[in-house]
């Protein structure tokens, strides 16, 4: 959906739920969200609105409006209490406590979706079935059974037609969002149509439980080697989009026990906690909802299980590399470091103030940098940091949002424990982890190969560029107020020298990563390159030299 006229067409299709929407929100006092909606709507703003209800914080007025208007919305409220850079603080605390518990569905309707889905009776597929659910949240709910050969497992199964209303709303909200940037071109600069399609996007891999059971597995291939840490297997061949067969996890919620773990306690919280760093900092993949709910004590506190994978983040390694270099350049007080990665990774607004941000950052890291990464207050600094994105309209990639509400989320955990453990003390390890992670090869490489196609491009595009500016100029579009000689040599020369940069830097970075083939600990591509490289700089000295100097 890209333009208003179809925004349209989709607010008249589904114009009870828009008016519901449009209700819901003038209930609650939040009629000025309701920018853009057509005029047929606005005479309910008025209508509906009830005065006593003012009197609630906004945080719980939207966790109120969540409830009222069902599973899409009350799955967007725990997303957006990951994201304190686009709701604030006290919105996202009051989202966090949001639960999405429905009534179960009747035995017979769940029956028949995980007939319908699996192809066969249910007594041919497992040897017990238990209609009573275990629980039943938002998305699916959840049932005891045993398969043929006696294993013990539980099926999540999906509540029928939620996909189907999921997408239903979506549709609506991003109709909104189209009128509503249209409308208000400060709205605009939030990027609301970009915001609602991120929402799709992560509501969607929540309602297809074979990317759960997938999930499990590679969760299950990065703790291959921990025996200690306990991860459901999923039984692919009896999951679906709308069920998900997985190993009954054995051991007792730590919700269950967490008053009663004694003097075992205190390693099996660190323990835990070690895990999630690794999930972040180690695998680029964790799990993303560390509460007591999903956490079980094993075999006597000597195991950690964790379940319940719908919600995990991804950080690739461009976006660790940007996450590290904010960390390196903060604790060692590089203002211009710290904005630079913080722009990099956040796609910034055309009206952004850089030196405005780099004095906010500034501030920012004289408060929460100015000790050793183990000692920094982890909640305050993230908190502070939304803050100062807010304010200048920076929006974090979700997962890296993700990431910082997950370790928000672990150090609210830990201290519910009532053990001396905090997250910063966690995370110290992993200050001489990116210290490593900076200087290794495989990284630098990554690194050199990345420079080298930005420099490609360069002297791909450069002529072309400077062609275009020579027309412009020719043609007249373009006044330039000085008399310039010798352009076309000026021109090759300014190529040669980024040629010369480009091949000397990425030469360096194999060199330094010893690239075979070699001789010795001496990397012959990045030899030939530097040497080459050098090359170059002395046929530009000359050239400069001979048309009298460089300055």
């Amino acid at each position: 959906m890209t333009d208003t006229a179809t925004a349209r067409r989709t607010l008249v299709k589904n114009s009870s739920r828009v008016s519901e929407i449009v209700r819901t929100l003038a209930k609650y006092g939040f009629a000025s969200w309701t920018v853009g909606v057509p005029d047929k709507y606005e005479t309910l703003l008025g209508q509906f609105s009830t005065p006593e209800l003012l009197d609630m914080s906004d945080g719980e007025r939207v966790r109120m409006i969540c409830l009222d208007l069902g599973v899409t919305f009350i799955k967007i409220g725990q997303i957006l209490s990951t994201r304190t850079d686009l709701v604030g603080k006290d919105v996202a605390a009051a989202l966090t406590t949001l639960q999405g518990d429905v009534p179960p569905d009747p035995p017979d309707v769940v029956r028949s979706t995980v007939e319908t889905e699996l192809g066969r009776p249910i007594e041919e597929l497992f040897a017990t079935f238990d209609d009573k659910p275990l629980g039943s949240a938002s998305i699916a709910q959840v049932h005891a059974a045993t398969l043929r050969d006696g294993t013990k497992v539980v099926l999540k199964v999906q509540h029928p037609g939620i996909r189907e209303v999921i997408e239903e709303d979506l549709d609506i909200l991003e109709a909104l969002a189209v009128l509503a940037a249209d409308k208000d071109p400060d709205l605009a600069l939030y990027r609301p149509v970009e915001i609602v399609e991120q929402l799709r996007r992560s509501l969607l891999a929540e309602t297809d439980l074979t990317l759960e059971g997938n999930n499990l597995n590679r969760f299950r291939a990065n703790f291959s080697d921990e025996p200690d840490i306990v991860i459901p297997e999923p039984h692919m061949d009896l999951t679906s989009k709308r069920v998900l067969t997985m190993s009954l996890m054995a051991g007792d919620r730590l919700s269950s026990v967490i008053d009663d773990l004694g003097p075992d306690g205190e390693a099996f919280m660190h323990r835990g906690a070690d895990v999630y760093v690794e999930m972040i900092f180690r695998d680029g993949l964790f799990h993303a909802d560390p509460h007591p709910g999903n956490i079980y004590v094993i075999d006597d506190a000597t195991k950690v299980g964790i379940l319940d994978f719908g919600k995990v983040g991804r950080i690739d390694e461009d976006m660790q590399d940007l996450i590290d270099d904010v960390v390196v350049a903060a604790l060692v007080h590089d203002s211009d470091g710290v904005t630079s990665a913080i722009i990099a990774m956040c796609d910034p607004p055309p009206t952004l103030d850089r030196s405005a941000l780099r004095r906010d950052l500034t501030a920012w890291m004289g408060r929460y940098a100015s000790g050793s990464f183990g000692d920094a207050d982890v909640g305050g600094a993230l908190d502070a940091a939304d803050e100062v994105l807010r304010k200048h309209r920076l929006f974090v990639p979700p997962d890296v949002a993700l990431l910082g509400r997950t370790l928000a989320q672990l150090q609210g955990m830990l201290a519910e424990t009532g053990y001396d453990i905090s997250i910063a003390e966690v995370l110290r390890p992993y200050g001489s982890m990116i210290a490593s992670k900076r200087f290794a090869p495989k990284r630098m490489l990554r690194h050199a190969k990345r420079t080298a196609k930005g420099w490609e491009h360069l002297a791909d595009t450069f002529p072309g560029d400077v062609s275009a500016i020579l027309q412009g100029i020719k043609s007249g579009r373009i006044e330039v107020p000085l008399s310039v000689d010798g352009l076309d040599r000026n021109v090759n020369r300014l190529v040669y020298a980024a040629l010369a940069a480009a091949l000397f830097t990425g030469s360096a970075r194999l060199w330094a990563s010893r690239v075979p083939p070699r001789v010795g600990d001496i990397s012959i591509p990045g030899a030939i390159g530097t040497v080459s490289a050098g090359l170059f700089a002395v046929r530009l000295l000359r050239s400069s030299r001979r048309a009298g100097g460089i300055g």
